[in-house]
């Protein structure tokens, strides 16, 4: 009845599923998260924006992790043992949050062995996504849920993140995080049988081969890596001024070189270009979070209400605009989105500026009105992600141009939080002083709808002829 339920399941799947909810449930920490920042640590908004560019910088890694476990098997494994790697980062990671991290510097350490085990157990989870399955309709429906998966795990500890954060405090929320990675290693033993590959056509099994990361140049793709990933250490632990610029040029200059090796068209170009726009804007950062704890009074169990409701919402907008957003020109969704997105904003201005006041409501209920209504929106945006990275990927490299343009998506929230930072120094929001945030505010949502100039360049080259339906799964 079960299998049925879910349009068939296999026990191989268990393993990749696992992966998927615990990166959704990892959330359970978010809300302990931010009071870690504010009262253990002290780090002002600026810190924080600046810990999270180097924090999201692994995960534009993907493409050389998963290369990595493609041609350099440990121990006899290509999977399993890379999949261990993983989970003992991340429970390392946790287990040092949960115990001796007390300053800056510590907790950027722990933090980055965190995701980088998220990021690898996530490629991992990707590349046994397409090995435990016989069939193209498997393959579709574990795709469908492994973003289910993602969605329930965050839903699933949306409340709870915010009572557990007040009742026992951050550092045992880390500790109960820890379990997260156990979990998967627990199901390894599902993994153990022979599994066949979707049978290709055999056109497919012939551009298999001229996959980018196929051959020698997967050696040249790995190397390089490497070679970025210690440019960055280095640079952070010499405290090399605009050290952040710095990576992040050469990490665009690293993704454009191999788009570039891939036979980058005119529509890749354009695609890559919008991407990374629309996923580079600044937001408010962590100024507004403090902001609502101390003048507000915000606290742990009402941002667990908060998460909850989001997580639900986002699930419910995804499932009831999915086959509209499909179906549409990419340009156009994008643009409506946007301008939805800036118009739902204008209630977190207006909460600053005392609107719930005037509108005879307490803060907490205008701010759970304001999260029900925009909440929705927050899966929509990565859905024409996908579509406009299918539709300009080339026959025979569509697995490297989606490895490389998810490695552009996450490098551009890098770029996101490096901005984000920027306009905190430029408003002189600190812990303390709040004053100038709900200007802070209001330049964010200006610069927001600047990406939509990109979108009559977008427009010229959508081609009814390209489309292709994307495949939903975690990036």
């Amino acid at each position: 009845m079960f299998s049925k339920f879910l349009g068939g399941y296999r026990r191989e799947w268990t393993t990749v599923l696992l992966v998927y909810f615990c990166f959704g449930a990892s959330s359970i920490t978010g809300i302990a998260e931010v009071f870690f920042q504010k009262e253990t640590l002290q780090l002002s908004p600026v810190e924080v924006s600046s810990i999270g560019f180097w924090l999201l910088l692994p995960w534009s890694m993907k493409m050389v992790v998963g290369t990595a476990a493609d041609v350099q098997p440990l121990f006899g494994s290509r999977r399993i043992a890379w999949l261990l790697i993983g989970c003992a980062a991340t429970f390392a990671g946790y287990v040092a949050l949960a115990t001796v991290v007390n300053d800056k510097s510590s907790y950027l350490v722990a933090t980055l062995l965190t995701v980088i085990g998220f990021m690898i157990q996530d490629v991992i989870a990707d590349a046994l996504s397409v090995e435990v399955v016989e069939t193209e309709e498997e393959r579709n429906q574990i795709q469908t849920l492994g973003r289910a998966a993602v969605l329930l795990g965050a839903i699933s500890v949306g409340y709870l993140s915010g009572v557990l954060a007040g009742a026992i405090g951050p550092r045992k929320v880390y500790a109960l995080a820890s379990l997260l990675p156990l979990l998967i290693v627990a199901s390894l033993p599902l993994l153990r049988r022979d599994r066949k590959r979707i049978q290709l056509p055999a056109s497919a099994e012939a551009n298999a081969g001229q996959d980018l990361l196929g051959g020698g140049k997967a050696r040249i793709v790995i190397l390089v890596g490497l070679a970025y990933a210690a440019s960055g250490i280095v640079l952070k632990l010499l405290e090399v001024p605009y050290s952040q610029e710095i990576v992040l040029f050469i990490s665009l200059a690293l993704i454009g070189l191999v788009l570039a090796r891939v036979g980058i068209s005119k529509e890749i170009a354009i695609a890559a270009a919008v991407i990374f726009l629309f996923r580079a804007t600044p937001d408010v950062g962590q100024g507004y979070s403090y902001w609502a704890i101390d003048k507000l009074g915000f606290d742990q169990e009402f941002l667990g209400v908060l998460a909850q409701v989001s997580s639900i919402l986002s699930l419910i907008g995804l499932l009831a605009f999915r086959k509209y957003i499909v179906s549409m020109p990419v340009s156009f969704t994008l643009g409506w989105v946007m301008i939805v997105g800036t118009i739902l904003y204008l209630p977190n201005i207006g909460l600053f500026y005392g609107l719930n006041e005037w509108l005879g409501l307490s803060a907490r209920t205008f701010a759970f009105i304001d999260t029900t209504i925009s909440a929705p929106l927050g899966q929509l945006t990565m859905v024409p992600m996908l579509i406009l990275t299918a539709r300009a990927a080339p026959k025979g490299a569509e697995a490297t141009v989606f490895a490389v343009m998810a490695s552009l998506m996450n490098l551009a929230l890098s770029a996101s939080q490096l901005f984000t930072g920027y306009l905190n120094e430029a408003f002189h929001i600190t812990r303390e002083d709040f004053s100038n945030l709900g200007p802070l505010m209001v330049a964010v949502a200006l610069i927001g709808l600047l990406p939509m100039l990109s979108l009559p360049l977008l427009r010229k080259v959508e081609g009814s002829n390209s489309s292709k339906a994307p495949e939903l799964q975690p990036a």
